[in-house]
């Protein structure tokens, strides 16, 4: 792979700064179990996977269309949205390992970083007080509502990102662990890291770089 100059770093937040992903799956389960729904098909279960990262909106259309569901996509949205929004006040919220001590090292080498996602910013807000986001991005964090509801795998967040930190997109790197999210960082000509799970091994070759973890990112900062 060619080595780019980078300038900037932004990283998606649910699952790769954050381990949220447990609090997504139980909205999930218990929005469906409220509906009679115990048990997924594996039809099912691949389609709900592949549209995480990808917004409410989307989720919530996915679940409509695959169960009937006879409320609005709108009125999914909201549900789903008072649902996860007490469960993220509710349940631990923890770093990825090793996220702080690799953002520390970023800051010694002066390269600035943001958050970009998926997110509404009710969520987004709540989250940035509960873990202190400020003492690592300032005011550098933006939802896919900041770019009129454009969620990835549309790159807008990125790009809003990118020229807040006023850097061009090739010269940003992007931490993202969704399949939505590699897409759009792929999209948006970022180079892109991956945070390896189960839900996106199949399209962990799109990356220029795969991790476990921020105790796996020596590379990385040798190359920045």
């Amino acid at each position: 792979m060619k080595q780019r100059k980078i300038k900037a770093i932004i990283f998606d937040m649910d699952g790769t700064i954050i381990d949220t992903e447990y609090i997504w799956k139980k909205v999930i389960s218990d929005f469906l179990l409220k509906r009679g729904i115990k048990k997924l098909t594996p039809s099912q279960m691949y389609k709900i996977k592949n549209s995480s990262g990808g917004g409410l909106p989307k989720a919530s259309e996915v679940l409509k269309n695959e169960f009937n569901f006879s409320e609005s996509i709108d009125q999914l949205v909201e549900e789903k949205t008072i649902l996860s929004l007490e469960y993220i006040q509710k349940y631990t919220v923890n770093f990825i390992k090793g996220f702080p001590d690799f953002h520390k090292k970023l800051q010694a080498k002066s390269i600035p970083t943001s958050i970009g996602t998926n997110s509404n910013i009710v969520t987004l807000d709540i989250l940035s007080k509960r873990l202190n986001f400020k003492q690592f991005f300032g005011n550098n964090m933006y939802s896919m509502e900041h770019v009129g509801n454009k969620a990835k795998p549309n790159p807008a967040v990125f790009l809003h990102a990118a020229e807040k930190l006023n850097v061009k997109p090739s010269e940003c790197l992007v931490f993202e662990d969704s399949i939505s999210g590699f897409k759009a960082a792929k999209k948006a000509g970022m180079t892109l890291v991956a945070i390896k799970n189960n839900d996106n091994k199949d399209i962990l070759h799109i990356a220029d770089y795969i991790i476990n973890d921020y105790t796996d990112t020596k590379k990385i900062l040798e190359n920045l």
